[in-house]
């Protein structure tokens, strides 16, 4: 069924708060995804924060024109979707990467982030990154490492003094 015009300019409209909303805008092939695989894909996406939305390549240019980017054409080829990421940048590329991996037909194509177009490596590259926690967690272990190696080195001859003393003790007759 066509669209009319009026439900492509609310389409356009909802493309448009969308793309000023999100952190980062990521374009998948998905044409060949079963029903199942594409509603698994936007459950974990919607656990994540991200929403995956489908509409004509012509909506996505006009609405990314809005937010001053030009997309390129090789970057919406064929049946194109995208990942809206509203909370971690990061999430939308990498559930397209990983359930690429998973599902053939699903394809990363490139995206925006930051007021930027970014092609398909570059954005292979950002799904590759570790995720906002784990890079914390990291971070964290770095503070604390130094942290336990200067407790070992006050506890360890005081450890020793301790044993010296024992052993001291046990050998010393009453």
């Amino acid at each position: 069924m066509a669209t009319t015009r009026q439900q492509k300019e609310e389409t356009l409209l909802e493309l448009k708060e969308k793309f000023a909303k999100a952190k980062s805008v990521t374009f998948g092939q998905y044409s060949g995804m079963t029903v199942a695989q594409l509603s698994g894909m936007r459950r974990k996406m919607r656990d994540s924060g991200v929403e995956f939305k489908v509409a004509k390549k012509t909506l996505f240019k006009l609405a990314a024109k809005e937010q001053g980017l030009e997309i390129p054409d090789d970057i919406i080829t064929g049946t194109v979707g995208a990942a809206f990421s509203y909370e971690d940048s990061v999430a939308g590329p990498r559930i397209i990467k990983k359930m690429g991996k998973e599902v053939e037909a699903l394809k990363l194509m490139g995206g925006i982030m930051e007021g930027q177009v970014l092609s398909i490596s570059q954005m292979k590259e950002i799904a590759d990154l570790p995720s906002k926690e784990e890079l914390l967690a990291k971070f964290v272990g770095l503070l604390r490492a130094p942290l336990q190696n200067f407790y070992g080195v006050l506890r360890s001859p005081l450890a020793s003094f301790l044993r010296g003393v024992q052993a001291y003790a046990e050998k010393k007759p009453a």
